[in-house]
C-alpha cells in the first residue's frame, strides 16, 4: 500500500508566470505582458550590469517593495539565464506590450477626426485584438478585447509554472522585484493553472493522499523523488474547529484583510490570503489548516496583490461555492477582468457584480458598495466594499476605502440602513501610482504628480466619517499589512511614528471616546457576534 502523506505547512506551492510569483495581472495576458516588457526586463538588465547594487538594497530594510532583486551576484549566471529564456519565450508578449503603447501614444495626437484609418495600420499582434474610440470629449483611447486575449497569440499558459520550496512566509522575496530561480531546494513543475493535477497536490493540505499517485501524476523524475518527499509529513495537520454550528456568528480574522464569517448555515470569505505556518507563538494563530472544509462564498474587494491571490485561491478551488467579484472597466489596461483570471485559474463559478447588487445567502444577504479610494485616481472600477446582513447582525467590509466623499455613505445607508460592526482599512500614506501601475502608463509621470496619486485608504478624519455615517457599535481597522507573511506582498514596515499607526491610533481612540468598541487588528482573532 502506497504510503499517505500531507503537504507540510511550510511547503509553499507558489505558482509562477515565466519564473516570476504569479499574483493577479501576471494571470491576466494583456497585464502580463506589460509587465514583462516594462517591469520584468528592466530590473533583469539592471540587475546584470550591477548585481552589487541590487545586493546592497537588498540588505536595506529601507529598500523593501523596491525594484532591486532580493538576490546575491552569485546568481548573476541564473539571472543571466532567465533573462534570455524569457526574451526567448515571451517574445510575443513582448512585442504586443511595445506595439500596444505605441498605439496609444499614436491615439493622443487624434483630435476627433475619424480613426477608421486606425485599423487599416495596425500591428500584427493587435490586429482584431483592440478597439479605438473617442469619449465625449473627443479624447483617444484603446480598448483590448480581453476575452480573446486569453486565446491566439497572448495565451501565456506555456508561461505557468507551479514551484514547490520549504520557506516561511516572512522569508519569501517580494513579489514584484524578484523571479523563483531553480535551486536544489526547489522543484518547479510546467504546468498550466488550470490543471486538475493541482487539485490533487492541494488535497493533501488536509486529507491523506497517496504519495505515490502524487509522484506518478506530476511526473516527478526519480532523481527528485527524495526531495519530493521532504516537502511532505505522515502526520496530519492541527486543524482548530474550521466548522462552526453555534446559534450566533463567529467571526474569524486570519490577519489582514482576510476574514471568515460563519454561521450554522453558511461561511463567506472575505479577501483569502492568510499564513501556511502554523508555529507562530500565538494562542490565537489561525492558519490555512483552519479554514472549513466547505466555503460557500469567496468575496475579493480588489485586484491588488494582498486581496486577491492566486496562490490561495487555486488550493482551495475544489472547496468554494461561489466567488463575488467586481466588475471591471474593459476600456483602461489597468484594470483587467478579475472574472477572467478566475476563469484562468480554472473557476467556473465566478459572479461579476455590479455596485449595488445584493446576492441573497441563508440567513441575510451580501451586498456589493461603491469603493473610493487607493487606486491613485485611474479609473478602475474592479472595486467593492461588501455589506452583509447575517442572522439579524450588519457588518461592513471597506478593505482599503478612502472616504473622498461622505455623501457617498449617506447615499448607501439611505439605502441599506445602518451597520453593527465595521471593518475598515487605514493605509493612509500608500505607494505611489507608478509602484503597481507603472507598467501601464505610455507617458512617463513627473515626480511631484506621482508622489500626489497615491495607494491609499482612509486616514481618521475620513475613516471617522465613515462610521458615524453608518452609526455602528463596534469598528475594527484591518488591512495593514503588519502581520510577518504579509512581507513579500505588501512590503511594510511600520514603526509607532509611521503617519499609518497614528493616524489609525487616533481613529481608534476617537471611537472609544464616543463610545464605540474600537481596535486595531494585528495577528489572528476569533470574534463572537
Amino acid at each position: 500500500m502506497s504510503e499517505q502523506v500531507y503537504l507540510k505547512n511550510m511547503t509553499k506551492l507558489e505558482p509562477l508566470s515565466g519564473r516570476w510569483y504569479a499574483w493577479s495581472h501576471l494571470i491576466s495576458p494583456v497585464q502580463h505582458s506589460m509587465n514583462v516588457a516594462f517591469r520584468h526586463l528592466p530590473i533583469f538588465q539592471s540587475f546584470v550590469t550591477n548585481a552589487a547594487i541590487h545586493e546592497a538594497a537588498a540588505k536595506n530594510p529601507k529598500m523593501l517593495g523596491g525594484s532591486f532583486m532580493e538576490l546575491k551576484k552569485t546568481d548573476l549566471p541564473s539571472v543571466k539565464e532567465l533573462l534570455q529564456e524569457t526574451q526567448d519565450k515571451c517574445g510575443h508578449l513582448i512585442r504586443f506590450a511595445e506595439d500596444l503603447v505605441n498605439l496609444d501614444r499614436q491615439l493622443q495626437g487624434e483630435t476627433g477626426f475619424s480613426l477608421d484609418h486606425v485599423y487599416e495600420n495596425l500591428k500584427p499582434s493587435l490586429a482584431g485584438l483592440v478597439e479605438v474610440s473617442y469619449d465625449m470629449n473627443n479624447h483617444a483611447s484603446v480598448r483590448v478585447l480581453e476575452e480573446l486575449a486569453y486565446r491566439g497569440g497572448l495565451c501565456n499558459q506555456a508561461t505557468q509554472e507551479l514551484s514547490f520550496a520549504q520557506i516561511r512566509d516572512e522569508e519569501r522575496n517580494f513579489f514584484l522585484n524578484t523571479p523563483r530561480l531553480a535551486s536544489a531546494a526547489r522543484i518547479i513543475l510546467s504546468m498550466p493553472f488550470t490543471d486538475p493535477r493541482i487539485d490533487l497536490v492541494a488535497k493533501a493540505r488536509i486529507a491523506p493522499t497517496s504519495f505515490d499517485e502524487l509522484v506518478d501524476a506530476l511526473e516527478i523524475r526519480p532523481e527528485q523523488r527524495e526531495q519530493f518527499r521532504d516537502y511532505f509529513t505522515t502526520d496530519a495537520p492541527t486543524r482548530k474547529e474550521p466548522e462552526y454550528q453555534g446559534d450566533g456568528v463567529r467571526v474569524r480574522y486570519f490577519g489582514h484583510a482576510c476574514v471568515l464569517v460563519q454561521t450554522d448555515q453558511m461561511s463567506v470569505l472575505i479577501d483569502p490570503f492568510l499564513t501556511w505556518d502554523d508555529d507562530h507563538d500565538a494562542e490565537h494563530h489561525l492558519c490555512f489548516n483552519d479554514l472549513p472544509d466547505r466555503i460557500d462564498y469567496v468575496f475579493l474587494t480588489h485586484n491588488h496583490q494582498d486581496h486577491f491571490s492566486p496562490e490561495l485561491l487555486l488550493q482551495l478551488r475544489q472547496r468554494i461555492g461561489r466567488i463575488l467579484v467586481p466588475r471591471n472597466n474593459p476600456n483602461n489596461v489597468a484594470d483587467p477582468s478579475m472574472r477572467l483570471a478566475l476563469k484562468a485559474l480554472g473557476f467556473h463559478n465566478v459572479d461579476a457584480l455590479d455596485w449595488m447588487d445584493t446576492v441573497d445567502i441563508p440567513g441575510g444577504a451580501i451586498t456589493s458598495i461603491p469603493f473610493y479610494g487607493e487606486h491613485a485616481d485611474l479609473n478602475i472600477a474592479s472595486k467593492h466594499g461588501m455589506h452583509l446582513r447575517v442572522k439579524d447582525r450588519s457588518f461592513l467590509f471597506l478593505a482599503d476605502s478612502d472616504c473622498k466623499d461622505r455623501a457617498l455613505y449617506q447615499r448607501i445607508v439611505a439605502k441599506l440602513g445602518k451597520v453593527d460592526t465595521l471593518f475598515i482599512g487605514m493605509e493612509c500614506d500608500g505607494a505611489p501610482l507608478t509602484w503597481l501601475y507603472g507598467s501601464y502608463l505610455s507617458n512617463p509621470i513627473n515626480r511631484k504628480d506621482d508622489g500626489s496619486r497615491r495607494l491609499s485608504g482612509s486616514n481618521a478624519s475620513r475613516a471617522s466619517a465613515i462610521a458615524e455615517e453608518f452609526g455602528c457599535a463596534t469598528a475594527y481597522v484591518y488591512a495593514m499589512g503588519q502581520e510577518p507573511w504579509m512581507r513579500f506582498v505588501a512590503g511594510l514596515q511600520y514603526t509607532p511614528q509611521s503617519k499609518q499607526i497614528v493616524e489609525s491610533d487616533k481613529f481608534v481612540q476617537d471611537c472609544r471616546d464616543a463610545g464605540l468598541v474600537a481596535e486595531r487588528l494585528l495577528g489572528c482573532r476569533t470574534l463572537m457576534f
